[in-house]
């Protein structure tokens, strides 16, 4: 059953309406994009899906249960997030990070190292994550992620991984690894959702996709090769888009605003 947002609406004290009676759906065995531009919203939406904000209208559900309903422990067995950026007060080791997904699950210490060696960390499993670049320190999250969604006594797993920029400061090699291992594990039964800005390599690897716009509402969504072509990028980015491929893989280029914008 789905991760489901109905007609949410958000804003901060004081502040304007971030997000505006918003529809959506974050299906198992899949990801999903959310791209948008600065502004938009996405990271709100990710917050409220993961249950670490709360809509000031409409409702979130995970498997019909309203997510407000659920307890901090079985949040956690069903919704793994990563944020943005890593936050700790304390210099903690990479493995004694990872290991902070399994709080809410039986000790494994195999599931640790698999998660270790998934997001290619073994080498660093006792190094102090604030010495880590911040494109390690995503893979140290996307690792905790990890070892919070495997547990054999949930398959499929019902859960879903919900991921903030998770590869936006990794090198091109361990972002195409990031992303096969996010590929591997929604093949699982796992739904990902992730907020991104790099859209060629969102319609590489995701299946589906929601785009806001800048009012905070959803221009469009469902599959991927439905949503990020060059005519909806350009009116919610209003900037031309064109789009190709390059050895089979999708390309989205956003191009200068003097130039003429596509028609399709």
């Amino acid at each position: 059953m789905p991760l489901s947002a109905t007609n949410i609406s958000f804003n901060y004290p004081k502040g304007p309406l971030i997000l505006d009676a918003v529809d959506c759906t974050i299906k198992p065995a899949a990801i999903t994009a959310i791209v948008g531009p600065n502004g938009a919203g996405k990271s709100t939406l990710l917050r409220l899906l993961a249950g670490l904000s709360s809509p000031h209208t409409g409702t979130i559900e995970i498997d019909q249960t309203p997510l407000n309903s659920l307890t901090p422990t079985q949040r956690a067995t069903k919704l793994a997030y990563i944020a943005q950026r890593s936050a700790l007060a304390f210099d903690f080791d990479v493995k004694l990070v990872v290991s902070f997904g399994r709080l809410a699950l039986k000790k494994d210490p195999a599931a640790i190292d698999r998660a270790l060696e998934r997001f290619d960390l073994t080498h660093l499993a006792n190094t102090p994550l604030g010495t880590l670049s911040v494109g390690q320190q995503q893979r140290v999250s996307l690792a905790r992620a990890w070892a919070q969604l495997d547990d054999p006594l949930n398959s499929p797993p019902n859960a879903y991984l919900l991921a903030d920029e998770p590869t936006s400061a990794m090198d091109p090699k361990h972002q195409l690894h990031t992303m096969h291992a996010l590929e591997q594990l929604a093949s699982t039964g796992v739904g990902i959702a992730l907020v991104a800005h790099d859209l060629t390599l969102a319609a590489r690897y995701a299946d589906r996709a929601i785009l806001l716009n800048t009012q905070g509402q959803i221009q469009t969504q469902g599959p991927i090769n439905q949503v990020l072509t060059p005519k909806t990028l350009t009116q919610v980015f209003d900037t031309p888009f064109i789009s190709g491929q390059i050895q089979g893989h999708p390309v989205l280029l956003p191009l200068t605003t003097t130039t003429a914008a596509p028609q399709s």
